[in-house]
């Protein structure tokens, strides 16, 4: 297909324009460009060279269009009618084309939400949230004058030809790079690094995979009391940027790691943590995306930066994979299958090394919980409304999701976080370690209007999200049941399959101990339940009204017979 004259820019809803006397400004969201086009026979070749009917070229048009001026265009029926249709069908397909809409200017707007929602809904590109009535949005001059013309409070900041830079200017800030307030990924290794010199014993750090693109290394930071061995201890997952330019995750793992080694051997509690579980942190999933964001390429970036079409260019907008939406439970059915997406899914399940690494240290680790931190919206998402159904761990997941975002002020103070439930098909982080792994794992949505926070809202909101994360580790405590499998003649551990099966249903894999250890664990609600072990080669065992208590740990160790 040939390339689009520069002259004409067209978009896809209702063209009043071309056929009436509508003003360009007024039908902003609703028009066909003709800016630069000065004849017919512009537009003309244009259509066939969408239509890919080059070959009528040396044909003369019977009927006659006059353009007066681009806001005023009339059409007269042509004396042929074939034409006239392969006229029309021509203007049809270059409407339903969706263009490069070239946005010029970044201004501030003070609005209601019901004003807010109606500048949406006319495809206005916000920046920002609605924050104190006022948000940020990068439009065309085309836009501008209509949101002159209705009346809006407008306040323009910048106008650049580069969209990019409005953006940085947006969501940077003046000086349009990021606060080094912010972690650069270099500067979460060299840290990290650091830490590890000074708390040999408490702290490790591990390579758990490379990115898909650019092949850098994916980190995770383990904290344990003998770091360095792996122990039979219950073990907490925290995780940063899986969405690039969600950097305050990023602050909140790093923060975590210098709170609990700093505080090692002075604090109580976090002694006692750290004693007595295994915590892991990876600050950066999403590597590459984050050198974009942080290196001031493109503060929006939010998915990986797989070259898609293979041309060497990258950052372009049909790049990239939403890394939170290549995860295999449901894949199928979330994000989207478009490239130039911001929630392409990927061409298949964990085709993304970023999602391989991440899963692989679920699976290896059995975590009971998870935090994945994102921004923003100051909400946590939890397993799961699927279509009307509820996760078979219901009421302990929304205990849980209360309890966490009710320990999380939001950054104006007067309140908490709230707690909602997150899809079940979406082939998200928290369904497939829910569904698959057996991971409880929550959503924290940080911050509220925008993905890049000033320095006085990252601090707050670090602060908060602190206590988020200590909530997390006192749910480690339980309530719920843990034990040992053995084999009963050798008393060597099992991994074998434990089922609860007035709680379990379909939608979730079933649970097993693991090879190591033989050990088993599992956050349960108070009460009496229902446990069926089995084991290939191993006689299946049934053990019925096996009570929870109201808090601390059940323990139930089991020895299986062979058959």
């Amino acid at each position: 297909m040939m390339a689009r004259s520069p002259g004409i820019k067209l978009r896809r809803q209702q063209p009043d324009w071309l056929f009436g006397n509508i003003s360009p400004a007024r039908a902003t969201h609703q028009t066909v460009f003709a800016r630069g086009c000065e004849n017919l026979h512009s537009i003309q070749s244009l259509i066939f060279r969408k239509m890919h009917l080059n070959r009528f070229h040396d044909y003369s048009w019977r009927g006659k269009m006059k353009i007066v001026n681009p806001s005023k265009m009339q059409i007269r029926k042509s004396n042929h009618p074939i034409r006239f249709i392969i006229f029309m069908f021509g203007i049809s397909c270059l409407i339903a084309k969706e263009p490069d809409i070239h946005r010029t200017e970044l201004i501030q707007l003070k609005l209601t939400k019901k004003q807010h929602n109606e500048l949406t809904a006319m495809k206005i590109e916000f920046a920002t949230g609605l924050l104190d009535s006022l948000a940020l949005a990068v439009v065309t001059e085309a836009e501008l004058a209509v949101i002159e013309e209705r009346g809006y409070a407008v306040e323009k900041i910048m106008h650049r030809d580069c969209e990019v830079d409005l953006f940085k200017r947006a969501l940077y800030g003046e000086a349009m790079t990021l606060d080094p307030i912010y972690h650069t990924y270099s500067e979460v290794v060299d840290e990290l690094k650091t830490l590890v010199q000074k708390h040999p014993g408490l702290i490790k750090v591990e390579k758990i995979g490379r990115t898909s693109q650019g092949g850098r290394d994916i980190r995770a930071a383990k904290i344990s009391d003998h770091v360095n061995t792996s122990e039979d201890e219950p073990a907490i997952l925290f995780s940063g940027a899986i969405h690039s330019d969600e950097v305050a995750g990023v602050e909140i793992c790093m923060a975590l790691i210098n709170h609990l080694l700093s505080r090692y051997g002075e604090d109580q509690q976090v002694t006692g943590w750290v004693d007595e579980y295994e915590i892991w942190l990876v600050p950066v999933i999403n590597v590459d995306g984050h050198y974009v964001v942080t290196s001031g390429i493109d503060p929006r970036w939010r998915k990986n930066t797989r070259d898609n079409n293979s041309n060497g260019i990258l950052y372009e907008k049909g790049d990239g994979i939403d890394l939170n939406r290549n995860f295999s439970y449901n894949w199928a059915h979330g994000g989207s299958s478009d490239s130039s997406s911001s929630r392409y899914r990927g061409e298949a399940p964990f085709s993304e090394t970023e999602c391989a690494a991440v899963r692989d240290l679920v699976l290896e680790q059995q975590f009971l919980l998870s935090v994945t931190y994102h921004s923003q919206g100051e909400v946590i998402y939890f397993p799961w409304d699927w279509r009307g159904r509820k996760a078979p761990d219901d009421k302990l997941l929304r205990r849980i999701a209360n309890g966490l975002a009710g320990s999380i002020r939001t950054l104006k103070g007067d309140t908490t976080y709230a707690a909602h439930y997150g899809a079940g098909t979406v082939g998200q982080t928290y369904p497939w370690m829910y569904g698959a792994a057996g991971t409880l794992d929550f959503v924290v949505e940080t911050g509220k209007g925008r993905h890049i926070f000033p320095p006085g809202d990252l601090k707050k909101i670090v602060e908060s999200n602190l206590q988020g994360a200590f909530y997390m580790l006192e749910q480690m405590e339980g309530p719920g049941l843990i034990g040992r499998i053995t084999d009963a003649r050798t008393g060597k551990p099992l991994s074998a399959e434990v089922w609860l099966p007035d709680i379990d249903t379909d939608d979730v894999h079933r649970r097993s101990s693991n090879k190591e250890f033989g050990r088993y664990r599992r956050l349960l609600e108070p009460g009496r339940y229902r446990l069926i072990i089995s084991k290939d080669g191993y006689q299946t065992l049934i053990l019925k009204n096996i009570e929870i208590k109201k808090s601390g740990w059940t323990t139930l160790d089991i020895r299986l017979k062979k058959d």
